[in-house]
């Protein structure tokens, strides 16, 4: 067990949590006053989505969670067209992607503005997307892609606050109560999925095992990497990940909820079962294994 790990676990973590996070809000108070200010300006200029239009819009009772792994590769074109038959969901940098059409993207995480909104606003395959994007005095990086209004005019948006980063949390069942990011950011997508009512929710891309990327050679390592990681390293939160998602598995599964990994070599399967195309939908009503975590 690492030290982090170790920490994570002790009855220290809230207070360092707590200390790390006014640490930031200090020296970043410039920073988050700008952002914040110019997103109060800007929004104005986008649509604003209510819940309700967000659960109108879903046409499948299926989801398909699409992170950024280099499993992506290994899919064919005829699993995306199957795939494109029920909702897409995405986070991350998936917009680079030409496979599938996307009718939900999550921005949360944002590592480079400029080349994250080209990507979106580039693509076709975003054209009728509704974009979900966090919003709150920390989250700079959102509060400027509004601000400095780079995601494209006619994008329709709705704005979330995220809550329990860095925790073991359940899932809200309200947007009212933030959205949960635990271990990270398909954590938030998942619990965005959850309150919009998908009964069947799977992972595309989640591989967490490495960090390599359907967008770059498998062999290169992203320059935005914090110093000591490379290509080959495993998710440094991934066993946190599968571990918040497995529990929410559990509380789903007496809710007629299924969470499942579309790629078998996911450390997410570790909880979750493998999704397969011939595999019915199995809700379950069983509350021998809990209702709530």
């Amino acid at each position: 067990m690492t030290l982090k790990q170790r920490l994570r676990g002790s009855f220290l973590a809230p207070l360092i949590r707590r200390g790390i996070r006014l640490y930031w809000l200090t020296v970043g108070f410039p920073r988050f006053f700008r952002s914040w200010s110019l997103d109060r300006l800007s929004r104005h200029a986008y649509h604003r989505l209510s819940e309700a239009e967000l659960r109108a819009a879903r046409r499948s009772d299926t989801v398909f969670i699409c992170g950024t792994g280099a499993s992506l590769r290994s899919i064919t074109p005829e699993e995306w067209a199957r795939i494109g038959e029920h909702d897409v969901f995405s986070f991350r940098d998936f917009p680079r992607q030409t496979f599938v059409r996307a009718d939900f993207h999550m921005s949360g995480e944002i590592d480079v503005l400029d080349e994250y909104a080209a990507a979106i606003n580039a693509n076709p395959r975003y054209a009728g997307a509704k974009f979900l994007v966090q919003e709150g005095w920390e989250a700079w990086m959102c509060n400027l892609l509004i601000g400095k209004r780079k995601l494209r005019a006619d994008a329709p948006v709705f704005r979330y606050r995220r809550t329990a980063r860095g925790k073991m949390a359940p899932p809200s069942e309200r947007f009212a109560d933030g959205v949960v990011h635990g271990g990270g950011s398909v954590v938030s997508a998942t619990n965005i999925a959850l309150m919009l009512g998908w009964k069947r929710i799977v992972f595309v891309g989640i591989d967490l095992y490495d960090h390599r990327y359907f967008y770059m050679p498998p062999d290169q390592t992203r320059a935005v990497e914090k110093k000591g990681v490379d290509h080959t390293n495993p998710f440094s939160s991934g066993d946190f990940i599968v571990e918040q998602l497995g529990a929410w598995a559990v509380w789903g599964r007496s809710r007629g909820i299924e969470l499942l990994c579309y790629n078998p070599r996911s450390l997410l399967t570790r909880r979750l079962p493998v999704f397969g195309w011939d595999t019915p939908p199995h809700p379950s009503t069983d509350q021998s294994e809990g209702a709530s975590i």
